[in-house]
């Protein structure tokens, strides 16, 4: 789930400050709950690289280029 911060805060997984207004998304953990909150520009180790990287313009995962958009 991606939203615009309501406050400041620092990503966990780049250690850099976001600010109010800044797209973030939050980190899943057990049970479907929130575990915490970063950068929605920072990879995501759990599944960035495993299937692939989304593409900025239609976020679906494809070959480099293959965008249609």
């Amino acid at each position: 789930m991606t939203i615009m911060a309501r406050y400041s805060g620092v990503c966990p997984q780049c250690g850099e400050r976001w600010q109010p207004g800044d797209l973030i998304r939050a980190q899943m953990g057990d049970y479907g709950v929130i575990d915490h909150w970063r950068h929605a520009v920072c990879p995501d180790p759990i599944t960035d690289g495993l299937i692939g990287t989304a593409c900025p313009a239609c976020w679906l995962v494809h070959p480099e280029g293959a965008c249609d958009r």
